[in-house]
């Protein structure tokens, strides 16, 4: 199965898994699952890839969307 997921830190308060969750049911969707993957430090990415390789997408919300934001070409 693929997961999908959400990083950031914290994620208590994040809807997100239960929305996707939702929706793929919904709309059909099989073969996802979608996750949150609370990273301490954006260091942690690697590790994550690594420990999840079945991982093919991420969403990004704070503080990690601050960073991706100035690092993302314009």
């Amino acid at each position: 199965m693929k997961k999908l997921g959400l990083i950031g830190y914290p994620l208590g308060h994040s809807f997100s898994k239960k929305y996707f969750s939702e929706k793929f049911i919904r709309e059909g969707i099989s073969g996802y699952e979608y996750e949150t993957y609370p990273l301490a430090s954006i260091t942690e990415l690697t590790a994550l890839l690594a420990r999840v390789p079945e991982l093919v997408g991420l969403n990004v919300t704070i503080p990690y969307k601050e960073l991706s934001n100035r690092l993302s070409p314009r």
